[in-house]
């Protein structure tokens, strides 16, 4: 049974994508058949993992289809494409800003004080679910990569997952953001039925600012609860920086680090969907 995870956070620039990007990897290293699907606009995690494939493949990435588009024909199986074996995506493009649009022009536009919003939201929200549920199946694990803003593309995103990791970088506007965030998680569940668990709190320390960074973690665990921060924490670190503009490397001992701390994080990361999946191993 394939598990979809959605990492987010209503602040950006916290860690969301590097750490949807490196869990992914890991996963794929670790055998399991994953897809990153990026539905950010920016498509930041497109870019990383397009430049991971020029380093395991000389095959030449070009859009034959856009996600938009193939969300307009109906249909978005075929246009995942392959990084590395286990590893895959389901690229963004700047065009799919575009898709609250799409949305509004096919089921109608109303304000929250018509009776009709709910039951139009709704059908919004699950549009993405109907296309996504005829490619999931082929994958063990899928990590969803989403804006940093409330959206219909934020919360397709939460529709169509299982599970849903909060990145909080330790600074108050991501702890701000955190909390929003889970606020609005909240209201997706009881007004529009979404399905999902809460895996965790993953923290992205800052510069090495001990204090800030102890105080911010010390606000999370009292309002998650500590059982619910991740035990792995995750390092400012010159390497993850780097990735952004070479890919995903694994050639010398700082690539090791990082290899070695995701490793951590992605073995706690299935261990806590093991724990809701009432198994001991996932």
């Amino acid at each position: 049974m394939t598990i979809t995870v959605t990492v987010g956070n209503y602040k950006g620039g916290v860690g969301k994508t590097k750490n949807t990007v490196m869990c992914a990897y890991m996963l794929a290293k670790k055998g399991y058949k994953t897809l990153v699907v990026d539905l950010d606009p920016q498509a930041n995690a497109t870019t990383v993992l397009l430049r991971t494939k020029k380093i395991h493949s000389d095959e030449i990435f070009s859009f034959d289809k856009t996600l938009m588009a193939a969300i307009k024909e109906g249909d978005i199986s075929g246009i995942e494409t392959e990084i590395m074996p286990n590893l895959y995506l389901l690229p963004s493009y700047i065009d799919f800003a575009n898709y609250s649009n799409f949305l509004d022009l096919t089921y109608g536009l109303v304000d929250d004080e018509d009776p009709r919003y709910v039951e139009l939201t709704k059908k919004k929200i699950y549009h993405f679910k109907e296309l996504f549920d005829s490619i999931k199946e082929k994958y063990d694990y899928v990590l969803i990569d989403v804006p940093p803003t409330k959206s219909y593309i934020t919360d397709s995103a939460v529709i169509v997952s299982k599970y849903v990791t909060i990145a909080l970088q330790t600074q108050e506007l991501s702890f701000d953001g955190a909390v929003e965030y889970l606020d609005d998680l909240k209201k997706l569940n009881s007004t529009y039925d979404a399905n999902f668990e809460i895996i965790g709190v993953l923290p992205v320390l800052m510069d090495g600012n001990a204090s800030l960074d102890n105080f911010v973690l010390q606000n999370a665990v009292e309002y998650f609860g500590e059982e619910n921060i991740f035990e792995t924490k995750i390092p400012n670190m010159a390497r993850l920086k780097r990735f952004d503009n070479t890919g995903i490397t694994d050639y010398d001992r700082h690539d090791k680090k990082v290899m070695e701390l995701y490793d951590a994080v992605s073995d706690e990361f299935l261990e806590r969907i093991a724990y809701f999946e009432g198994d001991s191993e996932t």
